[in-house]
């Protein structure tokens, strides 16, 4: 059987994406869940009014929504480059200025909600509006849910590097169980209205927080609060790498004000019940598109601290190819299931906020393929930091041509013409992608390196950088001469090439010996990158994790000529690391 050279097998790669990508899909359902769980519930046991009130939140829960991005996802693209780099302990600096400064930010948020309410109630609806007074009191009743939900969002995040996504299924189930039993005992039997329909929901967020942190003041935990190593700039750093994904969000927030401020003046109060039912949904149409983009930029970040092109093509190619598909299947299913959403929030078809929905529901929907090609190529971009390209993908996608074609087209066609500028304005967006790409590279993007947009000096060039995937021990044991044919082209020492290629064989065939044996489908992706000063060798593979006890067997055996390369190029060697990333082993060789 062939080696893979220069090319690495997918299969570790599509194996991490796609286990990446359920836990995500649930981060970012999280809050349109309990959303869809408060609309029932307040349209069926409260009526109309109150699924409008649940609607004019979304502005408010947008700005929450930006402030978690801003931390989680430049704390998520840092402690990937850091772990990238093996560099655990500034990994967990990271970690921890993120879950101080939210907890800080969701102190602030709560006692908005629960003391000023009017502040937040103000961006969405005048003090003259009949549903104002209800919005106070559904910003009082959540308002006891917003440091957790805050906190429990990024705990959840984290899970994922660390391989613990169980513990974030558990508390995301119980967090919606809870909602919902809730919802029910505080409307239905204790009669608390529109404050009861909050409060179900901060309760909701407490589970949703409290699961999960468990398992990080533990001492299990990989990632724990520190608080040496803390720097300020690392902070900065953060918000740097976090603020596109939070202005994306930030743009939201704005255009869901302006498309309230364009549904109530040209619409009426029906058009909004309508927008909101849809809405309730958005996040389960959002959430297929954002979760792979999640995993997408997790995986994208560790690559890009490794400098990997190979690798991030790789990843590009997976999610272009089979995740991006998925989302268009999942899409039409959606529209598909149209009448029976309707009918979970009103019950005429004859009445207009019926047939508005309806359409909502059908069109809304056939946005998230157009959506999902966007953010993968932004959230790339942010990795390469691009951020002048980023900056304007942000503020086209999240504000001037949905709210500027909604104005353009509700007039003449009423809530058709706002549903159509959702998805219009996608597939419009991907044209001015692909030219801002063009103009960039001064290249058509007709290939994916040309589309990753690598900055000056990023990786090393293909001749020098050595991919292999083994797949079994046959493979193992021929790749010794493939490593010192490496090694001579660029100038290596012999004696240098010769042990470092018996090292990677001898590694690959311990690898394939030791850890392939219960697994079929495993695979072990080698790297040899000539930096033009040092030879870096890593391994990763997928098999069971590695006992550092078994290091120490390996480079001081009680047989003196077993493994006797390895513990030559340990000698040589300037360093020498291993760690568990997303359930690989990583062991890596710098000679």
């Amino acid at each position: 059987m062939p080696i893979n050279i220069n090319r690495y097998d997918e299969k570790i790669t599509r194996r991490l994406f796609f286990s990446m990508v359920p836990v995500q899909i649930l981060l970012v359902m999280c809050s349109g869940i309990n959303i869809i769980i408060d609309s029932t519930f307040a349209s069926n046991l409260i009526g109309p009014d109150a699924m409008a009130v649940t609607g004019l939140y979304g502005p408010f829960s947008k700005i929450l929504d930006s402030l978690n991005v801003l931390m989680f996802s430049g704390a998520q693209i840092l402690c990937g480059k850091y772990l990238g780099e093996n560099m655990v302990k500034k990994a967990r600096s990271i970690f921890s200025i993120d879950i101080f400064t939210v907890i800080v930010l969701g102190i602030i948020g709560t006692v908005l909600c629960l003391f000023f309410p009017a502040v937040p109630a103000m961006l969405s609806v005048k003090t003259s509006n009949p549903l104002y007074q209800d919005l106070i009191q559904y910003f009082r009743g959540i308002g006891g849910g917003i440091l957790p939900f805050m906190l429990g969002t990024q705990f959840t995040s984290f899970l994922q590097l660390e391989k613990k996504e169980k513990i974030g299924y558990f508390s995301i189930a119980g967090m919606f169980v809870t909602n919902a039993v809730c919802d029910y005992l505080f409307i239905k039997v204790l009669n608390m209205g529109i404050f009861g329909l909050g409060l179900a929901t901060a309760a909701g967020n407490w589970v949703s927080c409290i699961v999960p942190g468990i398992h990080f003041i533990s001492k299990k935990a990989s990632f724990r609060l520190i608080t040496s190593d803390i720097s300020s700039r690392d902070f900065r750093e953060i918000l740097k790498y976090g603020f596109p994904a939070s202005l994306s969000q930030l743009m939201l927030a704005v255009r869901g004000m302006i498309l309230n401020a364009i549904i109530l003046n040209f619409v009426g109060n029906s058009g909004m019940s309508a927008f909101s039912a849809v809405g309730s949904f958005g996040y389960l149409y959002w959430a297929i598109p954002a979760g792979m983009t999640s995993a997408l930029i997790t995986l994208a970040s560790i690559y890009t601290g490794e400098k990997d092109k190979s690798a991030i093509e790789l990843l590009m190619r997976i999610y272009l190819r089979k995740a991006v598909p998925l989302v268009c299947l999942s899409s039409l299913i959606l529209a598909l299931l149209a009448v029976p959403l309707t009918n979970l929030y009103f019950h005429d078809p004859s009445s207009d906020v019926y047939r508005m929905a309806l359409l909502g529901f059908i069109i809304f929907p056939l946005s998230s393929p157009g959506s999902s090609i966007i953010i993968g190529i932004r959230d790339l971009w942010r990795c390469m930091e691009h951020h002048i390209a980023v900056h304007v993908v942000n503020i086209l996608d999240g504000l001037i041509l949905v709210a500027g074609m909604s104005l353009l087209l509700v007039i003449p066609f009423g809530m058709t013409g706002l549903w159509i500028a959702q998805t219009a304005s996608g597939i419009l967006l991907v044209f001015i992608i692909l030219i801002m790409t063009w103009i960039r590279e001064k290249h058509f993007p007709n290939k994916i390196s040309i589309l990753c947009g690598y900055p000056k000096g990023f990786g090393v060039e293909d001749k020098d950088r050595l991919n292999l995937s083994i797949h079994n021990r046959e493979e193992a044991i021929n790749i010794s001469e493939q490593v010192i044919s490496f090694c001579r082209e660029h100038g290596v020492d012999e004696h240098i090439s010769m042990k470092s290629g018996l090292c990677v064989e001898e590694l690959a065939v311990n690898i394939v010996e030791h850890g392939f044996s219960a697994r079929s489908n495993s695979v072990v992706d080698i790297s040899v990158t000539w930096t033009g000063e040092d030879l870096i060798i890593k391994f990763k593979d997928n098999c069971r994790s590695f006992n550092p006890e078994e290091c120490d067997i390996m480079f001081n055996p009680e047989d003196p000529a077993h493994n006797i390369g390895i513990r030559i190029v340990k000698k040589l060697c300037k360093e020498m690391e291993y760690h568990s990333l997303l359930g690989l082993n990583v062991f890596s060789i710098k000679i």
